[in-house]
């Protein structure tokens, strides 16, 4: 659930909302006072409605030296300013920067309908409107050769960042006005001017007709040279300002638009080398510390230590492997000695002599079982001589012998001789098998661990900060990752590389992209 806000919190955000919405900023409403009341700080409080509605009004002592008439109850006017908010009693207001009288019904409306109609062909869109130039070297100015705005404009020019001014002079009130206006745009166009000032001093909106009419509008439309209007005062809007590249809000204003400030660019490019000289140390700082990294890497010492550490781990597999081959070893020595105590000559010899004194004891026995028979079954004797006639067990006998030859050649001392050379030959082969298995294990294995090293040192935080990126905190700790997150006014905590900084939110602006 997302943070509930306070009363003035909600109220902030509404008004920054209307602050930003400009249908409702810098608009002319018209209506009837009522409810009027003036306070002793000279301010002016009232309600302005029509047949069907009303808004709170207010218009400030600051802006009463606009108004050239004491403003009276049921008076009709057209009040000049934009909507806002009261924040302590959460009201909607309209904050009045200058007004006139209702009266100029037919010019008002006049001038309503050409706006509307020159901004639906898209005389005002601001993807056609061209850029100023930066450090213009001629400046055009239309506007009456005898009036102040000329003079303004050349002072403000010597006192910034000085240019050649060229006067297109022209008539900027009455009958014909219009036609000359056109004609002084034209020809400083032609001319080949950086950009072209078209302006005059404040008045009614009588006097400002001129710069209403369609014929100048569609001059500044037409012209390749970017323009500024600078018509009237600040609370004046003519046609020829929604036309117009950019809207100065005097002939003075105009002039420093276009020229920059000497001690202004002075001031900058101090900044600027001011930031260029922090940037080029935080990169030799940083350069000074990677070389001081790679020195104590490449370092004597620290290679001689690295070696020492490597040649301790290359020692225990060695005895790793040296214990388990000679483990190996002495299980075969073992079972070989074994085997050989089992086909030595000496114990071929003793089974051969058992084998033969059993043979002997069979033979014995078999020749009283014969002799025993022959007397006591003289009726079978037939028989039992075939079954155990001296012949047979003669044969018998020989068959005996014969097995008894052919396994003592079998465990004979030569044999015995070859099976142990073989088995010799074969455990060196595991030896041989074993060394290089380890060594190639050993080295699989240095390799994942400088891999492993090089990641960790990767991720490490402060890495990433170092490249000039940083975390955003609540004094309570909690990360913040989107501006949606922030209020105005919000205490922050700004962690980098080489510590925190304190801040609080002044202005929070989404990236609509």
């Amino acid at each position: 659930m997302e943070e509930p806000l306070t009363v003035t919190q909600l109220n902030t955000r509404v008004r920054a909302l209307l602050s930003s919405t400009p249908d409702v900023r810098d608009i002319w409403v018209s209506g009837e006072i009522s409810n009027l009341t003036r306070a002793s700080s000279g301010h002016y409080y009232f309600v302005l409605k029509d047949a069907t509605g009303e808004v709170r009004c207010a218009l400030f002592a600051r802006a009463r030296s606009r108004v050239d008439f004491e403003p009276r109850e049921n008076m009709k006017v057209l009040a000049f300013g934009s909507a806002d908010l009261y924040i302590q009693r959460g009201s909607y207001q309209f904050i009045v920067e200058n007004m006139r009288r209702s009266g100029i019904g037919e010019l008002y409306q006049a001038y309503v309908e050409l706006k509307n109609r020159l901004e639906g062909e898209g005389l005002f869109d601001p993807a056609r409107k061209k850029t100023l130039p930066k450090y213009p070297r001629r400046i055009g100015v239309v506007t009456s050769e005898t009036g102040a705005v000329i003079h303004d404009i050349i002072t403000t020019s010597a006192s910034r960042f000085p240019a050649d001014i060229i006067l297109a002079p022209a008539q900027v009130q009455g009958e014909g006005a219009a036609a000359t206006i056109v004609s002084g745009i034209r020809l400083l166009d032609r001319f080949g001017v950086d950009v072209i000032i078209v302006g005059r001093g404040g008045g009614s909106l009588e006097d400002l007709w001129p710069f209403n009419e369609e014929s100048v509008a569609r001059a500044i439309f037409e012209c390749s040279t970017p323009i500024v209007s600078a018509v009237g005062h600040e609370t004046d809007f003519t046609i020829a300002d929604f036309v117009a590249d950019v809207r100065a809000p005097t002939p003075t204003g105009a002039a420093a638009i276009i020229l920059r400030d000497r001690a202004e660019i002075r001031s900058q490019l101090n900044r600027d080398m001011a930031n260029a000289e922090r940037a080029l140390r935080s990169v030799l700082d940083r350069m000074r510390a990677s070389f001081d990294v790679l020195d104590a890497r490449l370092s004597p010492e620290r290679a001689s230590r690295d070696l020492d550490l490597k040649g301790m781990s290359l020692d225990d597999w060695w005895g790793r492997v040296d214990r388990s081959v000679r483990s190996g070893l002495s299980e075969r020595e073992h079972r070989l000695a074994l085997l050989s105590a089992r086909v030595s000559v000496a114990g071929a010899s003793q089974d051969i002599d058992s084998r033969r004194r059993a043979l002997d004891d069979i033979v014995e026995r078999i020749r009283r079982a014969v002799a025993d028979g022959m007397a006591k079954r003289a009726s079978g004797l037939a028989v039992l001589d075939a079954r155990v006639s001296p012949v047979a067990a003669v044969r018998d006998i020989e068959s005996r012998r014969t097995r008894l030859e052919a396994t003592y050649g079998r465990a004979s001392p030569v044999d015995a001789a070859r099976d142990l050379r073989d088995h010799r030959a074969r455990l060196d082969s595991l030896f041989a098998r074993a060394s290089s298995a380890s060594l190639e294990t050993y080295r699989s294995s240095s390799s994942r661990l400088e891999s492993a090293s090089a990641g960790l040192a990767s991720l490490n935080p402060t890495r990433v900060m170092e490249r000039g990126y940083g975390i955003i905190l609540r004094p309570d700790g909690q990360v913040l990752t989107s501006v949606s997150d922030m209020l105005v006014g919000e205490k922050i905590d700004i962690r980098l590389r080489d510590g925190t900084a304190r801040a609080a939110v002044r202005e929070i602006t989404e990236d609509r992209e």
